[in-house]
């Protein structure tokens, strides 16, 4: 970092006069590299009376709390493993008891905070702890999240590590808080991007153990300065698992679509201006057997309204004089979601029923899975290393609901409820997974009593999901109601679709993606549980994809029902390491 501002270095004297800008405007921050900031877009999620004023970039943050109320402000980046350092300094404090900073969770129900009158909050009522501090003071924050131990240093002098009661499964970001009472805090955060705290201090130009930052003291050894180019390297890039591709009909008897970028093993199509139903494919039922998302209807075996998966994509058909509507109508438009598992599989016999075939891919975090049912409770191998977040079954030969298993429904015992993708109705309680959670190779159902997911010689799929970091993410968020400052929802990469549904209320299952709708707010969105045409434009449900996650925007129960849960599973565009603002 130079101090010869507005000085060009090429030789060709077009130096700039500086106007307005001073040495502790410079920052490391980069468009390779981009720096953890506090976050604007996520709303306060414990109160709205609060005021939240962000400066100098999004490190300054004044809030302003009203009586009976306080204010909770979180970083941009969040860990859920790794060492992570960042530094603190408050610069105006009326409230000397309730200020904190430290690291939560999204919902702040787990947390690790250092208040300033020398306390310590471990997901547990607040303890002694350390010196109380105050304005002025620099607070250097140290989190291991391999191990959920937090030590906060106060001038560099470290007030003793906390191991933290939190349950580690999640991700945990900066945040500060002004305690309740009608009180103003002012500080300024320092992730590695500007150790004068925006000219407060004098610079000191410390960097992490890898050569990153600009920090006003040494970060412990191991601990790394919160920026994208220190998080983990994806394993998964996500345009080679999962693609959208939109395209028009020609009317013909086949069509081949391209640009997908793999042969898709599980294939979505709607058409986007009419009423023609959601078409499912997968290479374990094979390209041609089709069934709708929007319908209890069983299988169609030959519809054809795809005829093969190709190295690029897919050929639409048109077998057994079935009507082009639904994939390749002359002129009209499409959608198709495409994901790779590991073609037509083979048997699993994890379980107590030999799968017919289990295609997985392992490394994505999705398998689709084909059994006949026994009409006694089973367990069925499903492939994958992790447990199942998310199971969508469906029988194959009779007309019956989409069974959906969500693990963040709400419900404090998930596995004994259930949502079906062809309603809207909320979330339900029923023994269908057998009152038993996935495990890391099986997932559980019940006996015949339930025929949407095990009746004797039925023969069923099962698309299992779960989250994988940089590419997919299944979880839930609490709605706000606000028209247009819906909660942020943190997914760790820019999605390319998320689907979305109200569990805790009846409502729609959303699909948006980004490649329907033009610069954001996302607005065009087509619906799992019906055959409506493509809502276009429709404010009451936007929302907006982000670099790091997305945000509701609309004021519709669909994506913001005041205190309702909402459930989803997104897929990425570009993990967040790599990715910009949309």
């Amino acid at each position: 970092m130079s101090n010869d501002l507005g000085i060009d270095r090429s030789g060709n004297n077009n130096s700039w006069t500086v106007n307005n800008i001073t040495y502790s405007d410079q920052m490391v921050d980069s468009p390779t590299n981009n720096f953890a900031t506090w976050n604007p877009l996520q709303p306060d999620r414990t109160t709205v009376a609060a005021t939240r004023t962000f400066a100098e970039g999004n490190l300054k943050i004044t809030t302003t709390g009203t009586s009976g109320a306080d204010s909770r402000v979180f970083g941009t980046i969040g860990v859920s493993s790794g060492k992570w350092y960042f530094e603190w300094v408050m610069t105006v404090d009326s409230n000397t008891v309730g200020s904190a900073i430290g690291f939560a969770d999204e919902d702040h129900s787990d947390e690790m905070a250092y208040y300033v009158d020398g306390t310590k909050r471990s997901d547990a009522p607040n303890a002694s702890y350390g010196a109380t501090w105050t304005i002025g003071d620099i607070i250097g924050i140290a989190f291991n999240a391999d191990t959920n131990a937090i030590t906060f240093y106060k001038n560099n002098a470290t007030q003793g590590e906390i191991t933290s009661a939190v349950d580690g499964s999640q991700e945990y970001f900066p945040f500060v808080w002004d305690g309740s009472g009608a009180s103003v805090i002012t500080g300024v955060a320092n992730f590695g991007q500007d150790s004068s705290f925006a000219g407060a201090k004098t610079a000191q130009g410390n960097q992490d153990s890898g050569g990153i930052g600009d920090f006003y003291y040494t970060p412990p050894s191991g601990f790394k300065a919160l920026c994208t180019s220190n998080l983990p390297a994806v394993a998964v890039v996500p345009s080679e698992h999962f693609n959208t591709v939109i395209y028009t009909g020609d009317g013909n008897s086949t069509h081949a679509i391209t640009g997908v970028g793999f042969q898709p093993d599980f294939n979505w199509i709607k058409s986007r201006g009419d009423t023609n139903g959601h078409t499912l494919q997968d290479a374990v039922r094979g390209a041609t057997a089709t069934m709708y998302s929007q319908s209890t209807e069983g299988e169609n075996p030959t519809r054809a309204y795809v005829a093969s998966f190709d190295t690029d994509g897919f050929t639409t058909g048109n077998a057994a004089g079935a009507s082009k509507g639904p994939s390749n109508q002359d002129g009209n438009t499409y959608v198709a979601w495409n994901w790779k598992a590991n073609g037509s599989g083979s048997s699993n016999t994890n379980g107590s029923i030999n799968t017919t075939a289990t295609s997985a891919n392992v490394d994505a975090g999705f398998s689709i899975v084909s059994y006949t049912g026994t009409g006694s409770a089973a367990t069925i191998g499903h492939g994958l290393s992790k447990a199942p977040e998310m199971i969508i079954v469906k029988n194959r030969d009779n007309a019956r609901n989409w069974r959906t298993y969500h693990e963040y429904s709400g419900a404090s015992d998930p596995e004994t409820d259930y949502l079906n993708l062809d309603e809207t109705a909320a979330v339900a309680d029923h023994i269908s997974w057998n009152d038993t959670a996935p495990t890391s190779s099986v997932f559980s159902i019940t006996s015949s009593s339930d025929r949407a997911v095990n009746y004797n010689g039925d023969t069923f799929v099962a698309y299992c999901f779960h989250s994988v970091d940089g590419y997919s993410k299944v979880g839930s968020y609490t709605g706000n109601g606000a028209a247009s400052d819906g909660p942020f929802v943190y997914t760790g990469f820019r999605p390319k679709y998320v689907l979305i549904k109200g569990s805790s209320f009846a409502d729609i299952w959303g699909i948006h993606d980004s490649e329907r709708s033009g610069p954001n707010p996302v607005d065009d969105t087509l619906y799992a549980h019906n055959n409506s045409v493509e809502s276009v434009n429709d404010s009451n449900v936007k929302i907006d994809i982000l670099s790091n996650g997305f945000k509701a925007r609309g004021n519709n129960d669909a994506v913001n029902k005041s205190g309702g849960t909402l459930v989803y599973i997104a897929f990425a565009e570009t993990p967040f390491k790599y990715s910009n603002a949309r």
